[in-house]
């Protein structure tokens, strides 16, 4: 793909559209933080997995580990779609890299929002279901934006998508150039 934008501005703009994707499918009640964050990671990655598996695996993990309020949806969604495109294939990288890359997820959060449990940062607007709403898709959203950060320091070969990648991954080329042409014209 010849761009006149650098990679880093290639990845960015591909983050921001994934994570303004996540964010809009929980704006939208259809998903949960972390069902919303496996789906969309899930479909711009060319769907390792069915739609129906995604948002299953991510069950459990919304509203704080199974409305316990704990570890944050964003942040669960953002590691399991991280291991779900980077587990698989010719190009798998290795658990304890897809560890790393889920430890630097939790860090990067947990250093913009004070915290990773769903309990705290949801409490100044648990009272308030709009502004609850608000909070929770603009989360989602940067959770799916550093799932996809992750993704792309582990398997940079999904940004420009070579000849050399898998038969199946054509799909992945046409949904990461459609992400990146909304953002790189």
């Amino acid at each position: 793909m010849n761009s006149p934008f650098s990679d880093t501005a290639r990845i960015d703009a591909l983050a921001l559209a994934v994570g303004e994707k996540a964010a809009s499918l929980f704006s939208h009640r259809k998903l949960l933080c972390a069902e919303a964050i496996l789906v969309a990671i899930n479909e711009t990655f060319g769907q390792p997995v069915s739609e129906d598996l995604a948002v299953g695996m991510a069950a459990g993990l919304t509203a704080g580990l199974g409305d316990r309020g704990c570890l944050c949806g964003a942040v669960a969604g953002a590691c399991a779609g991280l291991g779900i495109v980077c587990s698989r294939g010719d190009h798998a990288a290795t658990r304890a890299a897809v560890r790393r890359e889920s430890a630097a997820i939790h860090e990067a959060f947990t250093a913009r929002h004070k915290s990773s449990c769903c309990r705290v940062l949801t409490k100044p607007v648990k009272n308030d279901a709009s502004a609850h709403m608000a909070q929770c898709a603009a989360l989602t959203g940067y959770g799916a934006e550093l799932a996809v950060l992750s993704i792309l320091r582990l398997r940079p070969e999904l940004l420009d998508c070579p000849e050399a990648a898998r038969s199946g991954e054509k799909r992945v080329c046409s949904r990461v150039r459609w992400l990146l042409s909304l953002f790189c014209r």
